[in-house]
């Protein structure tokens, strides 16, 4: 679920992990963050985006997810958001 997923980013992130590294090897999970990602900001998933390599996951986009499914302000070091 939405919660679920947002917690693993949180935990990749602190392990280290950039922000393209995020799920890149499970191409299922990259696709439902970019959903999520894109449902909070009010958008679709439309056919051009279906291919994660259209769709590149920004700190900012991150740091909103997380904020709105798990209600936590995510705080980088060096990240501008």
């Amino acid at each position: 679920d939405d919660i679920q997923l947002a917690e693993e980013v949180v935990e990749e992130i602190q392990k280290g992990a950039f922000i393209e590294e995020i799920f890149q090897d499970q191409p299922e999970k990259l696709k439902q963050l970019i959903t999520l990602t894109l449902k909070i900001k009010g958008e679709t998933l439309t056919e051009s985006k279906t291919k994660t390599t259209h769709y590149k996951l920004k700190a900012e986009d991150i740091r909103l997810v997380v904020k709105e499914v798990i209600g936590v302000e995510l705080t980088t070091e060096n990240i501008s958001f």
